[in-house]
């Protein structure tokens, strides 16, 4: 199998049909040749598959912007039906890779239908994406093979270039009280059914049906109960900082598996002269050893040692901030009534 960037019309043509062919599309839905030639002549690329003469795999990559942020949008990624499976797929998003570090970019990324298991498997599993943010009906009403008679919502993947992350083991679910850690789940009819695990878990999961498209030809009902299911717990659990870390085989289920955020904490400490120091960070302990070895502040490197007289989790950096920024605010007097008190922050908990 061939990977090349093409610039050229010809070439550009073939890969609208190859569109067509991938998705049944009605050709006025397909991505013209007139706009990909535009892209790539001005920072976009077209990567495709080729087996000798064949043109069997297609990949278009768009220079995005989100605030001061850029990176590499990758809006379609498609591989004939008669090469499907055979890691063509798999062959395309390296090239991707390989083409976006070498332009300078850190990251890649796109959105997938988060009812296909195959997309979902590929993206999350093999690629090692991350994701975070839903999209509801992405594209409006689609009437391509593949997408009618659902709403277009999409799960935009993240792709960290230089990620090395290894696969992690998740703990297995119990069966038995499937509730307490799958935000959705099937019921012995195949129905979606919605869990209460809490946010507090490390870990929480998502099902969805083996073959949504099965289940589409044979209940379309059913396929928009699993479409609402999946975007209410996705939203819930964005909205309580957990992204979407692996897609696995769980308890004979498909299920995405999220991980909490990695909480920051803001810390108090009590300096030798009986002053307190106020900070943030993601490890307290090893912020408290820097603090006695003269490396955490300059306040407090000249008031050694220092012990740690509380602490409260935040969701993220910026909440940590602004706790941070509000007991600074306090009086001596109300910073000592916080710390004995011992009660919740700017929304932080404290800790034990």
């Amino acid at each position: 199998m061939n990977y090349r960037v093409i610039t050229d019309i010809p070439t550009i043509e073939k890969v609208v049909d190859l569109e067509i062919a991938v998705w049944g599309l009605d050709p006025r839905d397909a991505v013209p040749s007139s706009i990909i030639h535009a892209i790539v002549e001005n920072g976009g690329v077209m990567l495709v598959a080729e087996d000798s003469d064949q043109l069997v795999g297609l990949c278009l990559g768009i220079p995005a912007r989100r605030g001061n942020e850029h990176y590499l949008w990758s809006h379609m990624t498609g591989i004939h039906p008669d090469y499907q499976n055979q890691g063509v797929g798999y062959g395309l998003k390296q090239a991707q890779r390989e083409w976006a570090l070498a332009h300078g970019y850190s990251k890649i990324c796109w959105t997938f239908d988060p009812l296909q298991r195959g997309n979902a498997n590929f993206n999350i599993h093999r690629l090692r994406a991350k994701a975070n943010i839903y999209h509801v009906n992405y594209y409006g009403e689609m009437q391509d093979d593949i997408n009618a008679g659902l709403p277009s919502d999409r799960l935009e993947a993240m792709w960290v270039l230089n990620d090395a992350r290894p696969a992690a083991d998740f703990p297995e679910p119990d069966k038995g009280a499937l509730q307490n850690c799958f935000l959705t789940f099937a019921d012995d009819a195949g129905q979606p059914q919605r869990g209460t695990p809490g946010f507090q878990n490390p870990f929480l999961y998502i099902e969805i049906p083996a073959d949504i498209n099965k289940v589409k030809r044979k209940d379309l009902q059913l396929a928009l109960e699993w479409r609402l299911a999946v975007r209410e717990s996705m939203q819930q659990a964005f909205v309580q900082g957990f992204s979407v870390v692996d897609f696995l085989p769980l308890a004979d289920r498909w299920a995405y598996v999220l991980a909490a955020p990695v909480p920051w904490y803001m810390y108090v400490v009590e300096c030798s002269d009986g002053s307190l120091y106020t900070g943030i960070t993601l490890d307290i302990e090893r912020r408290l050893k820097q603090h006695n070895v003269g490396k955490g502040a300059t306040y407090t490197a000249t008031r050694r040692p220092v012990k740690l007289r509380a602490a409260w989790r935040y969701t993220d950096q910026g909440s940590a901030l602004k706790a941070e920024a509000a007991f600074k605010r306090k009086s001596r007097e109300q910073k000592l009534f916080a710390l004995n008190a011992k009660q919740p922050h700017h929304n932080g908990l404290p800790v034990e």
